[in-house]
């Protein structure tokens, strides 16, 4: 692929000098930085947005939105931001705590008497401040929501069923759950829905017009990004098919937007909730968002970063001496990262297209900081190019350990037949198996896939869609000998066992 290919679209404002010099000199250096990005991650497309003090200064569309039909970024383009939704829903709690609304300290109970957790302890205890910040010490349970059709209040009623992993505030798990559910509690006072509280309080104020919350909405629009996987060794980009988002993400990750209209958002973040002159967000509340309340890595890698606090919605730090507040996010394939450095009144915005190049994305607007502040040269994508060539390397390592544990020869143990049937989860809801052309099946949400046998009573999915998450299910009897129970995990989260109806 040709360099030229990446640059398409940009925007570059040379009358505005800042300081000692203008950042206008940078911005070829941020060009060919992007562009080896591009290259070393196979990414099809990126889009880059610059704002200082309360202007965009720099906005730019790299490679293709749409390779098939050669359509370029632009800094129209809508993208989904993922997580980087978790600092509008703080910042509308934040707000509405101003309101007098809520109390993000009291327990949610007080707002919200049927929301249920596991225990007593958590009932009782657990704050709007404490689901922002990841600290109720709930592991993920990301398969509640991954791919449902389930409503935000279906989704949160399986609250209940989530077991703590840790102590009521001993420690850090990101939990998109907890932001959904604090959306809910939020629907709940305002009796409204989350979406029209963040387009009332603040899309409209921000002139945000284009950002949307659903893929009717975005396709509506039009100037919209594909996301695409690499299909083998070859490294050929093929478009991403399997959809993880849901409605009930909701407040954790749904909204999508575009360099233009984030850009908006970062100057009412830069300028104390000021936007064209208006205030849309009390200073007050903005600094609670930044305010940290847990440590969310303890350990720390490198030494130009310091280790991490998570406040409401955003992850504070230092880096090389400068203070910085940024958030990443992950969805379907798009990979943004959302970075602020306040004393230097800088925000950065980038996202891009491309499933590899995930594993850059807390990190890829640093180098885009380097370049602005003129500091020390570090090689960054390269870090983490290497760390994701060994991860493949293990990741096959590990697949080919699991494949050397088959038991060949082996028959299950039931005819065919008795697999099937409805299974059933109060977390995740029905597994259906289906025998059809004398093979299993199985049905979970989105996903259909043939069943291929592996050895004894265990199954795999045979989904031959490089994105589509792999199943191992593992069929159990009870003490009569029948085949009433499946045991599997999904989507990563704990292993769970599905009951025959």
């Amino acid at each position: 692929m040709k360099r030229s290919m990446f640059l398409t679209t940009f925007i570059l404002l040379t009358s505005i000098t800042f300081g000692q010099g203008s950042f206008q000199k940078t911005f070829p250096a941020i060009d060919k930085y992007i562009d080896s990005i591009m290259i070393d991650w196979n990414l099809p497309g990126l889009a880059l947005g610059i704002v200082f003090k309360d202007k965009l200064i720099y906005s730019k569309g790299y490679g293709y939105r749409d390779l098939e039909k050669k359509l370029p970024v632009e800094s129209t383009t809508l993208f989904p931001i993922a997580s980087n939704t978790k600092l509008f829903t703080a910042t509308v709690a934040a707000m509405l705590a101003e309101e007098g609304k809520i109390n993000l300290d009291k327990p949610v109970r007080n707002y919200m008497p049927n929301l249920a957790f596991y225990n007593d302890e958590l009932n009782a205890k657990v704050t709007l401040r404490d689901m922002l910040s990841h600290r109720v010490g709930l592991p993920t349970y990301n398969a509640i929501w991954v791919g449902t059709n389930a409503s935000r209040k279906e989704a949160i009623s399986k609250v209940v069923y989530m077991k703590p992993q840790l102590g009521f505030r001993e420690g850090y798990i990101y939990n998109n759950m907890m932001y959904a559910a604090a959306g809910v509690v939020m629907e709940n006072v305002i009796n409204k829905t989350w979406e029209d509280i963040l387009r009332e309080k603040i899309l409209r104020p921000l002139k945000m017009n284009a950002s949307v919350f659903t893929d009717e909405d975005v396709k509506k629009h039009g100037n919209y990004s594909l996301a695409y996987v690499e299909h083998d060794s070859t490294r050929k980009l093929i478009p991403k098919k399997f959809e993880a988002q849901s409605d009930a993400l909701g407040p954790a990750g749904t909204l999508k937007s575009n360099v233009e209209d984030m850009s908006h958002w970062m100057i009412a973040q830069l300028n104390g909730g000021v936007y064209i002159e208006n205030r849309v967000i009390s200073e007050n509340a903005i600094k609670q968002t930044m305010i940290p309340n847990t440590i969310s890595d303890k350990e720390g890698r490198y030494d130009e970063l310091s280790k991490s606090l998570y406040a409401l919605g955003r992850i504070i730090q230092t880096y090389k001496g400068y203070k910085i507040a940024s958030h990443t996010g992950s969805i379907d394939g798009f990979y943004s990262s959302l970075l602020f450095i306040p004393g230097q009144q800088l925000g950065i915005y980038m996202v891009h297209n491309g499933e590899a190049g995930g594993n850059l994305r807390s990190v890829m607007a640093l180098p885009v900081i380097d370049r602005l502040l003129g500091l020390s040269y570090t090689p960054w994508s390269q870090r983490f190019l290497s760390d994701f060539k060994a991860g493949r390397a293990g990741d096959k390592r590990i697949t080919d350990s699991i494949n050397a544990t088959q038991v060949k020869g082996t028959m299950p143990s039931h005819p065919l037949p008795a697999y099937t049937g409805t299974y059933v989860s109060q977390l995740y809801g029905d597994i259906k198996i289906d025998f059809i052309n004398n093979a299993l099946s199985m049905s979970f949400r989105k996903i259909f896939s043939p069943l291929s046998h592996w050895h004894y009573d265990q199954f795999i999915t045979k989904e031959e869609q490089t994105d589509v998450p792999k199943f191992k299910l593992h069929f159990m009897t009870n003490d009569k000998g029948d085949i009433d129970r499946i045991s599997t995990r999904v989507f990563g989260d704990p292993v769970e066992v599905f009951v025959k109806k």
